[in-house]
């Protein structure tokens, strides 16, 4: 953090750097510019109160000239004297102006309403989710100004749930820091966001798939008594490789029988895909199309407001448990078709293909090159593999996709 002159012609000559950086200005106590590595730039205001350094947001460089910066930073500078003279007493110059600053609770609610819905594939799961991470682990700051939650308490909160889950306690930051973003931005909030910058646990990446002894125990399983609509949608994943959201709302007019393909209209990545299907996918929704064809719906449910299956998190738990696996989460079933096609020797541009990589993959130009003729042979390869290995002797199988 240094001095620079403060002149419109100086500041703007500010370049951006890999990290945010600070300049002071050399006049006015406490006022700085802060320079994001997106080239934005905002003044803001900063001493030492109690002992505890104070941050207030006064505006963009773009919209607040460098006199009203000045005078803002001056006022804030006067009041804090007025308090200090007043022997600390009565409320601080900051929480006069956070009065009318919501809740946690009531920013949440409203980052839902404008954030969310508006923009989440899945909002529905997407606010069960946060009111459930928040309900378990940030109970205390519900009815808490939003004001007054500090970085250490963010720290804190972090370091706790991270200590047995480090997964959930980077993804509560991440639930945090959005949630103060958009204080920011709807004019809610003025201070730093107390989540920014918070190092995250380290996440090793996850390799399970299953190996051949598991699926001989699986498939043995999937024929014992397991209910049709979880045998059905733990193969279907295995011979699609898609993910159990796309699995669980499957839609009869997005897959064509003639022709073997399933359209995928709104995956993660949000780019549709087409995935060629096996013939043992085929069968599969053939049986159910003779079932649920009057249903739009591949697995139909009158108990979700969706309309469709949602959750089969029980009748998982309790397929691995008759099957004697452990350690093997749902997505696990679509890296194995992944796994495998990598081990018969798929590329990696078939394999992402075939998956429904999103645009973020280096390979994207690769794949829309692609037919699915060789999208199909790869899966099949792999389906077949992955059968023959299960009535064989157990042979230990390297991770090859994830």
């Amino acid at each position: 953090m240094g001095k620079t002159n403060f002149t419109k012609k100086d500041l703007g000559k500010l370049a951006p750097a890999a990290k945010r950086f600070n300049v002071l200005d050399p006049e006015t106590r406490g006022l700085g510019l802060v320079v994001h590595p997106s080239g934005e730039k905002v003044f803001f205001h900063q001493v030492k109160v109690l002992g505890y350094p104070r941050r207030t947001t006064l505006g963009s460089f773009d919209s607040l000239s460098i006199e009203q910066a000045r005078g803002e930073a001056a006022r804030i500078n006067a009041d804090l004297a007025k308090w200090k003279l007043n022997n600390y007493q009565g409320p601080a110059p900051f929480e006069k102006k956070q009065q009318g600053e919501p809740t946690f609770s009531e920013l949440l609610k409203s980052y839902i309403d404008k954030r969310i819905r508006a923009h989440s594939k899945n909002p529905e799961r997407v606010e069960k989710e946060l009111w459930w991470a928040v309900d378990r682990h940030l109970a205390s700051w519900k009815n808490r100004k939003i004001g007054t939650i500090r970085r250490a308490d963010v720290l804190k909160a972090h370091a706790d749930l991270g200590e047995e889950h480090k997964f959930a306690a980077n993804r509560l930051v991440e639930l945090i820091r959005g949630a103060f973003n958009f204080a920011t931005q709807e004019e809610l909030f003025r201070d730093e966001n107390p989540a920014a910058g918070v190092k995250a646990f380290h996440e090793a990446s996850r390799t399970r798939f299953l190996q051949p002894e598991e699926l001989a125990r699986l498939f043995t399983a999937l024929r014992k008594k397991t209910p049709a609509d979880l045998r059905d949608f733990v193969n279907l994943s295995l011979w699609t490789g898609a993910r159990k959201s796309d699995v669980l709302s499957m839609r009869w007019e997005n897959i064509s029988l003639a022709d073997n393909k399933w359209e995928v209209p709104d995956p993660k990545s949000r780019a549709p895909y087409v995935i060629a299907l096996t013939p043992e996918a085929v069968e599969i929704l053939r049986a159910r199309h003779r079932q649920n064809g009057n249903s739009p719906w591949v697995f139909p449910s009158k108990l979700s407001k969706s309309g469709h299956v949602v959750n089969v998190k029980k009748p998982w738990q309790r397929l691995l448990k008759k099957a004697k696996i452990t350690d093997l989460r749902i997505h696990d079933l679509r890296r194995t078709l992944g796994s495998w096609q990598a081990a018969t020797g798929a590329s990696l541009p078939v394999i992402g293909k075939s998956l429904g990589h999103g645009d973020g993959s280096s390979a994207t130009a690769v794949y829309a090159r692609l037919n699915l003729d060789p999208v199909r042979e790869s899966v099949l390869t792999a389906t077949r593999a992955m059968i023959e290995a299960s009535k064989k002797k157990p042979k230990l199988l390297k991770a090859g996709s994830r």
